[in-house]
């Protein structure tokens, strides 16, 4: 019995999915693994060649992990494949559809909830054997027109039972332009995400925090725990390893963990002892303040950090105690900037915004918490989406359900126009008194025409001068401070990672909106709302 597994991620760059694949080829269950980067209803001969292609795997599943965002391609994929292969189930999993399996289930014959490794198998098992499904753990489905929903297997507490990833798994396919082909070393480097040779992976799973806005806030609810599983040292040096040896090339390492540092002093110690000895590669971590400390910056520094990327998200107080739920005061926050300062190291710190419960005053406490940034950094600015299931969706359905149906189609890289947050935009890069000139003068008369002015022209000398200095600075601190070699490293910038930090401050297409002004209402929650 062959199972499918298909992506409509943008991109080639998933982790989740290709582990699934991977365990079901070490389990003797004979997997095939489909990027469908481009899927398009409406590209007949795409559609025809995959038609083909499904036919000629006659997989008895189908299996699609998604997003919130991949919704609508989903529902699409999965419309053509029952039209294609009408007696195959069809079941999603990922994220989204562990947040709302009884919207997913209008469409997918079954939904795994939660961690699906063991998941999976039983229903590879189960149709082998032809037994029914409806017993398995973790697995939603309706019966009868009921909606059911199965108890949870326990998280996977020792993530080393799972097997080493490759960068190019077995039994691996790719829709380009109409053709279906083998993914090969040139093909993954063309369709990742960034360009150069960046390799993603993760060490561990799970996060010490349980944000409002973030699906660990939903998973700590489902699984009434929270925290980080790791993978031993020894298992992520033998992945690595790998990949240096298979290609593509590996320039850089990328860990994607939700917290890099959550970790104990002895094994942050072997990691980084073994990763100088056995990749020495540079990589990039996501960190929190209160893991980033002097002992663990010299250890991953001496090993290869070369960018952290830090979670700000606001520069209220108010908004991350009350609204987030962020034990970080951002005053800590700072003071880690100002650490990180002293390691060749380039800091990039997340920010969100357009949040409706935020006021113009926390939107303004958030420039002035990046003017106090040592420079040079970068910010990631990102635009507040309400995801189901977790405590801040909730409240959006309450107080402005507009915008919590937004999770489908809104791309959270795409903020709206308006002085604050261009403000925001313009505080990491721009001469700190012209910002400070800009506040007075948006506070002063917020709407007036010399105001606009005077963004317009600030937001182009920013976005068209100082925001490619700023990341050129970025790349040389990684460089210890080398223009030589800054220049040798350029191209692994190249391409969309360029794109995207261009992107990031305003030279290309933005969505419109009413900019905010300083008689706009925003509503501050109560202590005690969820």
């Amino acid at each position: 019995m062959n199972v499918l597994l298909i992506s409509v991620q943008r991109n080639l760059d998933i982790i989740g999915l290709k582990q699934l694949h991977h365990l079901l080829l070490s389990k003797g269950v004979n997997s095939f693994l489909l990027y469908l980067p481009r899927f398009d209803t409406a590209d007949t001969a795409a559609l025809n060649r995959l038609d083909a292609f499904v036919k000629e795997v006659s997989p008895g599943l189908v299996g699609l992990s998604l997003m919130a965002i991949d919704f609508q391609y989903a529902q699409d994929l999965t419309d053509h494949l029952k039209a294609v292969l009408p007696q195959t189930p069809v079941v999603w999993g990922g994220i989204y559809p562990t947040t709302a399996p009884e919207k997913c289930l209008q469409y997918a014959d079954y939904v795994c909830v939660g961690e699906g490794e063991q998941t999976l198998l039983d229903m590879a098992a189960a149709i082998e054997q032809g037994r029914p499904m409806t017993a398995i753990p973790n697995l939603a489905y309706r019966e009868h027109g009921t909606f059911k929903q199965n108890p949870l297997y326990p998280l996977i507490e020792d993530l080393d039972t799972l097997p080493i990833l490759a960068q190019i798994p077995p039994n691996s396919f790719a829709q380009v332009r109409t053709e279906i082909v083998p993914v090969t070393s040139r093909l993954l480097r063309k369709h990742k995400r960034w360009s150069g040779g960046l390799y993603k992976t993760m060490t561990s799973r799970g996060c010490p925090y349980a944000c409002t806005y973030c699906c660990n806030n939903f998973l700590q609810k489902l699984y009434g725990r929270q925290g980080v599983r790791r993978r031993s040292v020894a298992h992520i040096m033998a992945e690595l390893q790998g990949a240096l040896r298979e290609g593509p090339p590996l320039e850089y390492v990328d860990f994607m963990d939700d917290c890099f540092l959550a970790c104990d002093l002895d094994y942050l110690r072997e990691f980084c002892r073994e990763y100088k000895d056995k990749i020495q590669k540079p990589f990039s971590a996501k960190a929190t303040p209160r893991y980033l400390t002097r002992e663990k910056m010299d250890l991953a520094v001496d090993a290869g950090l070369k960018w952290a990327n830090i979670g700000l998200q606001s520069g209220s107080e108010f908004a991350c105690r009350e609204i987030y739920r962020r034990q970080i005061p951002p005053e800590d926050v700072v003071e880690s900037t100002r650490l990180i300062h002293e390691y060749p190291v380039a800091p990039v710190y997340d920010v969100i915004v357009d949040n409706p419960f935020e006021s113009v005053a926390d939107q303004l406490d958030t420039v002035e918490r990046l003017l106090a940034i040592p420079r040079p950094f970068g910010t990631l600015i990102f635009s507040l989406v309400f995801y189901e299931g977790t405590d801040l969706y909730e409240r959006a359905l309450r107080e402005c359900p507009e915008r919590a149906q937004e999770g489908f189609s809104k791309n959270y890289y795409v903020r709206s126009q308006g002085h604050v947050n261009e403000l925001i935009e313009m505080a990491g890069v721009l001469h700190r008194p012209l910002v400070r000139r800009l506040i007075a003068r948006f506070k002063s008369d917020p709407d007036g025409a010399l105001t606009r002015l005077a963004f317009r022209a600030a937001t182009a000398y920013s976005g068209i001068i100082l925001t490619p200095l700023t990341y050129f600075r970025l790349i040389q601190r990684t460089q210890n401070g080398s223009f030589w070699r800054t220049l040798r490293v350029l191209p692994l910038y190249s391409g969309q990672g360029i794109a995207y930090y261009l992107n990031s401050f305003r030279l290309f297409k933005r969505r419109e909106t009413a900019a905010p002004s300083l008689s706009g209402k925003a509503v501050h929650p109560k202590v005690d709302d969820p």
